[in-house]
């Protein structure tokens, strides 16, 4: 060999070394990148479970006691979901839907107010709550509303 294939040997044996380390580094960053991601996806859908679970657990039974007042046969109703946030403070949209009994006016409509005021007859209510952010995902609860009837029974006769 000569005095100048030696050097550039070595240099050609060092470059071929370095490509093949960053041949080899790139795609172990590759896999832990895609890695990394899977797990992120997991935790995520454990995540949305859980919260599923946690919604379907919340489910409310509401009953509502008359005013013990003749004169009276509706009871006001408030139902909030003012508490409702989204984790990445997104705006949300609250459409409140009734799937069970007396109708009441005008609910079956989208809103953007997470109270729901009505008056009701003695009775049950269902409703549902979709609640959905600004990117489209939503999750949904449900409420049942037992407006109990007035309390009455009959006199009590005494005959002497």
């Amino acid at each position: 060999m000569s005095k100048i294939e030696t050097p550039l040997t070595v240099i050609l044996i060092f470059a071929c070394l370095s490509l093949f380390t960053y041949s080899i580094v790139d795609g172990h960053s590759k896999r832990i990148a895609k890695a990394e991601s899977e797990r992120a996806l997991a935790e995520k859908i454990i995540n949305d479970e859980k919260r599923a679970a946690e919604i379907a657990a919340r489910s409310l039974d509401i009953t509502i006691v008359h005013d013990n007042d003749p004169d009276t046969y509706m009871r006001s109703v408030v139902l909030s979901a003012a508490a409702s946030f989204d984790n990445e403070s997104d705006s949300m949209e609250f459409y409140w839907k009734q799937f069970s009994g007396n109708n009441v006016a005008d609910i079956n409509e989208t809103r953007k107010n997470a109270v729901l005021n009505f008056d009701a007859q003695s009775g049950n209510y269902g409703f549902e709550l979709t609640v959905t952010d600004n990117y489209g995902a939503s999750c949904t609860d449900t409420v049942w509303v037992n407006v109990s009837p007035e309390p009455n029974s009959c006199p009590v006769v005494v005959i002497k």
